[in-house]
C-alpha cells in the first residue's frame, strides 16, 4: 500500500465566521424572544407592542391570551339630565354601561389574528362579587336589564367565530343575558374551533337559558373541568314561578339605590330591583317595563357614541337566539353534567344555594343530586361538594357519601384523587346493613391508596368552634356521631393524602384527631379555617386580654372563648414529646392538659409539611401584643423545618383616640398603589430595623431645663405612618412571627413566605362591612424582612387573577 503524504491527511482548518456584525434582538430565535417577553409587566408589554416592530407580535400574543369582558359605571350629563341630582352628582347614572365590552368584542370580531390568540375568556360585572353571608342568599342573577341589547349579542357571536383557541371560559358575577350568550356560543358544536372548550367556571350567575338543552341534547360538550360556585340551584322552569321573596333583589339599570359590600371593608352604591313583598310605601316601585325602557335608552346613547362599531354591526347581521327564555323542563345542572360526562375529569360544586329559605318548596337539591348519582364519568379524578357557609347550602338529610346515596357512584369512579365533602354527611349516624358496610370498607381501602387531596367541612357555628362538642340535643348528638364515624372509620386508613383542608365549625379536638389519624400520610399542606383561631385562644377567657387592649370591644363579644390550660401546656413541654414507631391510632376526644394543636401536628407531620394555613379571627394572635398564651400556642412552629409558606390570622388593633380607624387605614393602603399597574409591586426593603435597645442612662432628660411649649401635631397621622403603613406592618409581623419559625426554614434561599391575614372594615350599628386583607412577605434568617407585598383585599386585581390561575383541580 502506498503511503499518503502527511500534508494530505491534516484536517482542514475550521471555518471562521467573517460576519462581525453585533448580535441584535431581531437575530434571536423566536422562541428566545418569547421567553424574554414573558417576563415583562403588563404595562411594559403594552408599550412594547406599540413601539417595537420586532416584539409587537410576541407582546400581543401575551396581552391577548387572557381577555376579560367587564362593564363600567357611567354618568350621563346632557340637556335632559343636567338638572338631575343623584347620589354621585349631577346627571343620570348607568350602573352597567357595556362600552368596554363592546369595544373589546369589536376588536375580536374584526381582527381574526388577534382573536385567535385568546385562550382564556372571562366575563364579570364591574361590581365586587356578592358577600357570601349577607348578600348572596338574597340576590338573584336573572337581571333582565343588563347587557340585553341585540347589537351586543350580534357582536359577541361574530367575535366567538374568530376565537378559535379558547380553552377556558370563566363567568364570575356575570350579566344574565351575556352569560347565556357566552355559554350557548362556546358550547355550540358548530362553532369554528381549533381547540375545544375544556374548562368552565360559573360563579354567582344564572344558568336559566332556554336554548341550551335543545342545543346540547345530542352531543358531548367535551368539557374536562366544571366548577359551579356560589350560585342558586334554580331549575329553569321555576324562576318565574318562584319570584323574589322579602328583601330579595337583583341588579338593575335604574331602580332603588342600595349599598352593597365593596370587597374592601366598605360600601359601594348601585341600583337594584327589590321584591315588592314587604317593600316600604315610601320606596319607589318602578315596573320591569319601565326599567327595560330605561336600559334601552342607555344602550341607544352608548351606540351613538360608537358610530364605527354600530355601522359594522348593522353591516353584518347574524341571527341571535332568544337568550332570556325561562321555561324549560331540564334542570340546569343536570344537562351540564350529562353533556360533559364522557370527558369530565374534575367536578366541583362549591357552596351551591340549594334553597332560598328553610322548607323551600322549590328546593330541587334532592332531584339534582340523585340525577348526578346516576351519571358516570369515566375519567373523573376530582369530585368536590363544599357547603360550609350557610344553611342554604346544606345537603338533604338523607344524602350520604359512603352509604346509600353516593356509595355506588364512588364505586363507579375508581380514579378519584381529590375528594371534598361535608364532614357530617360522609357516614350516617345509623349503621347500615352488613352488605353496605362491607362495600363501604372496600371502597375506603381503595381510596386509601388513591386520594392525595382531602377537603372536609362543617357548617360554621355562630360564635366559633368549641374545644370539644358537648351537645345534648338529639340532632346535634347525631351530627357529632356522624363526624366521629369519619374520624374512626375513614381517616386512619389513608396513606397517600398530601393536602388536607378542614373548614368551618369542626371542634378543635376533632381537627386534632383527624390529623392524628392521618399519621401515615405524607402531608405537605395543612389548611384549617374557622371562625375561631384553630391553634388556640390567645385572648384569654371570654376575650379578656383583647378587651383590655381594645376598649371598643362590646361586653358580649367573644363571650364563648374558652380559657387555655396554660399550666397543662407548659407541663407537657417540660415532659417532652415522643412518638412510638408502632403508632396505632385510637380516637381520644376532649382537651385534657396536653400539648397545643400545632405541637401535636408537628409530632406527626413536621418532617413533611411545606405549607400551613391557620385562619380564624376569634382568639387569634394580637399583632405586637403578646398575651400569656401566645408563645405556648405557637411555639410548635419551630419544628417545621420544611415549611415554605405560613398563612396566619392576626388581630390588628385599630382603636385610636375613642374610635375605630379601619376606614382610614384601608384608604391609606389603597393610596399606596400605583393606578397604572395591574398588581402591587413587590417591595424589597434594604434591611430590617434593629431590635430596640434600652435607653442609656446618659440620655435621661434634664428636668431642670426650661420647658418649651409643645407644638400641636396630628398624632393619628404619625401613628398611621409608623404603625399601619405596609412597611411598618411587615416589620411588626416579622418581629412577632419570625421567632416561631424554624431557623432551618428561614435560612433557605427566599426564607419562609408568611401571609398575615387581617380583618378590617366599617363597623356600623346593625350592619358591618368587614373584609380580609393579606400582607404577603418573606422572612429570612435573623427574622429579616426580605420582601413584602400588600396589604391586599381578596378582590384586588392581581391577587384575584393569581387565585383564579392557581386554583387546583380546575
Amino acid at each position: 500500500m502506498s503511503s499518503v503524504p502527511h500534508s494530505t491527511c491534516s484536517p482542514s482548518p475550521p471555518e471562521v465566521n467573517l460576519d462581525t456584525r453585533p448580535l441584535s434582538l431581531e437575530s434571536l430565535p423566536s422562541e428566545l424572544i418569547q421567553l424574554v417577553v414573558a417576563y415583562l409587566s403588563t404595562s411594559t408589554l403594552k408599550s412594547v407592542a406599540l413601539v417595537s416592530k420586532c416584539l409587537n407580535r410576541h407582546a400581543t400574543d401575551i396581552l391577548w391570551q387572557n381577555v376579560c369582558l367587564v362593564d363600567q359605571w357611567k354618568l350621563h350629563l346632557n340637556r335632559q339630565t343636567d338638572r338631575l341630582w343623584g347620589e354621585r352628582g349631577h346627571g343620570e347614572t348607568d350602573e352597567h354601561d357595556d362600552t368596554p365590552i363592546v369595544q373589546k368584542l369589536y376588536i375580536l370580531a374584526t381582527n381574526p389574528a388577534i382573536a385567535s390568540k385568546v385562550q382564556v375568556l372571562a366575563h364579570r360585572c364591574h361590581l365586587p362579587t356578592p358577600n357570601i353571608f349577607a348578600e348572596l342568599p338574597r340576590m338573584h342573577f336573572h337581571a333582565e336589564t343588563l347587557s340585553r341589547d341585540v347589537r351586543l349579542h350580534v357582536l359577541l357571536k361574530l367575535a366567538i367565530r374568530n376565537m378559535v383557541n379558547v380553552h377556558t371560559l370563566r363567568i364570575l358575577y356575570g350579566h344574565w343575558r351575556l352569560t347565556s350568550a357566552l355559554i350557548v356560543g362556546f358550547l355550540d358544536q358548530n362553532r369554528p374551533q381549533r381547540v375545544p372548550l375544556r374548562k368552565l367556571w360559573l360563579e354567582s350567575c344564572s344558568l336559566a337559558v332556554r336554548s341550551i338543552p335543545l342545543l346540547l341534547s345530542s352531543h358531548s360538550t367535551g368539557l374536562e373541568s366544571i366548577r359551579i360556585r356560589r350560585l342558586g340551584c334554580d331549575s329553569l322552569n321555576t324562576i318565574r314561578a318562584r319570584g323574589m321573596g322579602f328583601l330579595e333583589y337583583h341588579l338593575s339599570r335604574g331602580g332603588q339605590y342600595y349599598q352593597l359590600h365593596n370587597g374592601s371593608g366598605g360600601w359601594v352604591g348601585t341600583t337594584v330591583h327589590f321584591s315588592e313583598e314587604g317593600l316600604p310605601e315610601r320606596w319607589p316601585r318602578p315596573s320591569t317595563t319601565e326599567l327595560i325602557a330605561k336600559s334601552e335608552a342607555f344602550d341607544a346613547a352608548m351606540w351613538e357614541e360608537l358610530p364605527e362599531i354600530k355601522t359594522f354591526v348593522d353591516a353584518n347581521p347574524v341571527g341571535v337566539e332568544d337568550r332570556g327564555g325561562l321555561i324549560s323542563p331540564v334542570d340546569p345542572l343536570q344537562w351540564l353534567f350529562s353533556c360533559a360526562a364522557s370527558t369530565l375529569t374534575s367536578l366541583n360544586l362549591d357552596w351551591i344555594l340549594w334553597r332560598r329559605k328553610e322548607n323551600d318548596p322549590y328546593d330541587n337539591s334532592r332531584v339534582t343530586l340523585n340525577a348526578l348519582t346516576r351519571l358516570r364519568f369515566p375519567h373523573l379524578r376530582a369530585f368536590q361538594v363544599r357547603n360550609a357557609v350557610t344553611p342554604h347550602t346544606n345537603l338533604p338529610d338523607d344524602v350520604f357519601l359512603l352509604e346509600d346515596t353516593f356509595l355506588e357512584f364512588l364505586e363507579s369512579h375508581p380514579k378519584i384523587q381529590c375528594l371534598g365533602w361535608p364532614l357530617d354527611r360522609i357516614y350516617s349516624h345509623v349503621k347500615p346493613s352488613v352488605d353496605v358496610q362491607n362495600r363501604s370498607r372496600k371502597l375506603v381501602a381503595h381510596l386509601a391508596m388513591m386520594l392525595t387531596d382531602l377537603r372536609i367541612d362543617a357548617q360554621y357555628t355562630e360564635h366559633g368552634e368549641p374545644l370539644t362538642d358537648e351537645s345534648r340535643t338529639p340532632e346535634e348528638v347525631q351530627e357529632r356521631d356522624r363526624r366521629r364515624r369519619f374520624i374512626a372509620e375513614f381517616a386512619p386508613h389513608m396513606r397517600k393524602v398530601e393536602q388536607i383542608k378542614l373548614e368551618g365549625g369542626i371542634p378543635r379536638d376533632e381537627k386534632r384527631e383527624v390529623l392524628r389519624a392521618l399519621h401515615w400520610c405524607p402531608l405537605k399542606k395543612v389548611v384549617m379555617i374557622g371562625l375561631s383561631f384553630p391553634a388556640g385562644n390567645t385572648w384569654g377567657p371570654q376575650g379578656l386580654h383583647l378587651k383590655a387592649l381594645d376598649p371598643g370591644q362590646s361586653p358580649d363579644s367573644s363571650y364563648n372563648l374558652e380559657e387555655e390550660d396554660l399550666a397543662g401546656i407548659l407541663a407537657s413541654y417540660r415532659r417532652g414529646f415522643s412518638m412510638s414507631q408502632e403508632f396505632n391510632f385510637e380516637p381520644d376526644y376532649g382537651w385534657p392538659p396536653q400539648a397545643p394543636l400545632i405541637q401535636t401536628i408537628a409530632l406527626h407531620h413536621a418532617s413533611t409539611v411545606e405549607e400551613m394555613k391557620i385562619c380564624g379571627y376569634n382568639g387569634c394572635p394580637i399583632l405586637s401584643f403578646q398575651t400569656p398564651s401566645t408563645n405556648s400556642l405557637l411555639n410548635g412552629l419551630r419544628h417545621y423545618d420544611n415549611l415554605n409558606q405560613l398563612v396566619i390570622s392576626l388581630w390588628l388593633l385599630t382603636w385610636y383616640e375613642d374610635s375605630y380607624r379601619d376606614t382610614e387605614i384601608i384608604q391609606s393602603w389603597l393610596d399606596t398603589r400605583s393606578p397604572s399597574s395591574t398588581a402591587l409591586a413587590v417591595v424589597t426593603p434594604p434591611t430590617s430595623p434593629s431590635p430596640e435597645h434600652a435607653v442609656d442612662p446618659g440620655h435621661f432628660p434634664i428636668f431642670n431645663a426650661r420647658v418649651v411649649p409643645r407644638q400641636e401635631f396630628n398624632r393619628w397621622a404619625v401613628a398611621l405612618k409608623t404603625r399601619f403603613s405596609p412597611s411598618a406592618l411587615a416589620y411588626r409581623v416579622a418581629r412577632d412571627i419570625g421567632p416561631y419559625l424554624s431557623p432551618v426554614a428561614k435560612r433557605r434561599p427566599g426564607g419562609v413566605k408568611v401571609r398575615a391575614s387581617f380583618c378590617l372594615g366599617v363597623r356600623e350599628e346593625g350592619r358591618s362591612a368587614t373584609d380580609i386583607f393579606d400582607l404577603e412577605m418573606r422572612v429570612g434568617k435573623n427574622d429579616q424582612v426580605l420582601e413584602f407585598i400588600g396589604p391586599r383585599e381578596e378582590g384586588e386585581k392581581g391577587r384575584w387573577w393569581s387565585k383564579l390561575e392557581g386554583r387546583r383541580w380546575f
